[in-house]
């Protein structure tokens, strides 16, 4: 279960999305049954990020010098491997605080993209773990779904030890929210103390409606589509919000989006906040929804949230 949809478009360019819509639209009448579990296997696909742009460049140039001092872990677990890197602060960093941040990226990202956060949580005295989910960075495979990311983080807490804090991107938000909820079956609820979660998606059932409407799919398709969930979970899409897991959950949260975000709507946190009154909401305006985790404001907002 990927977060597949409006983030989706730049690695589909107008000429083979219409090409899938019309194969889909057409397949939907016929079979809506094998068009779903195709429909499924692109909406789990994983692509490489462009890195042809200038800024990208430099933010992947940078983190290069930072993530060669990290000690890289291949960790393995039922789907293949998972990597994450471990950062520990210098012995002379005073008033250590003695625990450990998750920092968990987004779709069609990896770890290094998240690099910004590491120095600054490093300077207060945390040890960091840099996860690149399945499917993304240096993990293996070219595929991504929920029940895959799940065991692949309790994979990580296993082999590394326990986390107290955890610092998400976008999809990176809806992957914890569910390991933490434990609404995988065989993959029990875990603890943390605070939560930073920007950018997150909330409605997994609005990502699914989203993507069955771009790529053509019909009614029966795409209900053929929610029902591959089922079929792998046990549960329904619905089960699988942020604002309804992180019910359950206690922890200090801090969501931060900006206003504008154009791929994860602003409007996905404000409902993740009516749900859990304890959350704090801090908007952040023109920074869009990739542009947001190069921001040292936002840098700054988490760190201080997190060492406070």
């Amino acid at each position: 279960m990927c977060f597949a949809s409006d983030q989706s478009k730049p690695f589909l360019n107008n000429t083979i999305l219409l090409f899938i819509r019309t194969v889909f639209g057409f397949a939907s009448r016929i079979a809506p049954k094998l068009t779903a579990r195709a429909a499924f296997r692109l909406f789990c696909t994983t692509f490489e990020p462009d890195k042809n742009s200038s800024q990208r460049k430099a933010i992947l140039a940078s983190a290069r010098k930072l993530f060669a001092e990290a000690i890289q872990h291949d960790i393995s677990y039922s789907e293949g491997t998972v990597a994450a890197f471990e950062f520990n602060p210098a012995n002379s960093v005073e008033n250590l605080q003695g625990k450990t941040v998750w920092i968990v990226h987004g779709w069609q990202s990896h770890s290094m993209y998240m690099n910004k956060f590491v120095q600054p949580l490093l300077d207060e005295g945390f040890r960091v773990i840099c996860i690149d989910l399945p499917g993304h960075g240096r993990s293996s495979g070219r595929t991504f779904h929920l029940p895959m990311a799940v065991p692949a983080l309790h994979a990580v807490r296993e082999k590394l030890g326990e986390f107290d804090v955890i610092l998400s991107h976008s999809l990176g938000g809806a992957v914890v929210a569910t390991t933490l909820a434990g609404t995988i079956p065989g993959c029990p609820a875990l603890p943390v103390s605070k939560l930073v979660m920007i950018s997150p998606p909330d409605s997994m059932t609005k990502i699914f409606n989203d993507f069955a409407s771009m790529v053509g799919l019909n009614k029966n398709a795409n209900k053929a589509l929610h029902n591959i969930v089922t079929r792998l979970t046990g549960k329904i899409t619905d089960d699988f919000s942020t604002s309804v897991q992180l019910q359950g959950i206690s922890t200090q949260l801090l969501l931060i989006h900006a206003p504008g975000d154009k791929e994860v709507p602003y409007s996905e946190s404000e409902s993740i906040v009516r749900s859990n009154p304890s959350a704090v909401l801090k908007p952040m305006d023109g920074l869009g929804h990739r542009r947001i985790i190069a921001s040292d404001d936002v840098v700054q907002a988490a760190v201080s949230f997190i060492a406070a």
